[in-house]
């Protein structure tokens, strides 16, 4: 089902963790963290990201679909947290539309890093991924926009 061994190259820097089923999201992050110093692994349902929660691969950075299954989203927040290798991984919530304060406040006690919109924000959520995993985007050869709030 999963092959563990594809997800680990000599040449690879940085591993990013997608847990989601949106497609343009999964293509835009791609068309930014492409390279010998980026791998992105995607999970599209719920199986398939426990295991790779729960496996010993490191990622340097999760990001995780709000609106993927309703919360399911925040339930793997919580299962990652929960796990004592994955506590320190940053977490981004990435959801369709800006998240209401009481939204925000439930992902933060859940255990998110941050809070991202994905439709006309792909610079902000590149920057905070570039951020979190600590590469400037001076040195990833693009600027850099204001962190998400």
């Amino acid at each position: 089902m999963l092959a563990f061994a594809s997800l680990r190259t000599p040449e690879s820097k940085y591993r990013l963790l997608y847990l989601g089923a949106d497609l343009e999201l999964i293509a835009a992050v791609r068309r930014v963290f492409t390279g010998p110093d980026y791998r992105l692994v995607t999970c599209s349902d719920r199986e398939s990201a426990v295991l790779f929660l729960k496996s010993e691969i490191e990622y340097d950075l999760m990001l995780i679909d709000f609106d993927w299954r309703g919360m399911e989203g925040l339930e793997l927040t919580r299962l990652a947290r929960s796990l004592g290798h994955r506590k320190q991984m940053p977490i981004i919530l990435v959801a369709a539309a800006r998240l209401s304060n009481d939204r925000k406040t439930l992902a933060r006690k859940a255990g998110v890093t941050e809070c991202a919109t994905k439709i006309g924000d792909m610079v902000a959520v590149s920057d905070a991924i570039l951020r979190l995993i600590g590469v400037s985007g001076e040195r990833a050869g693009r600027p850099r926009s204001q962190p998400i709030t």
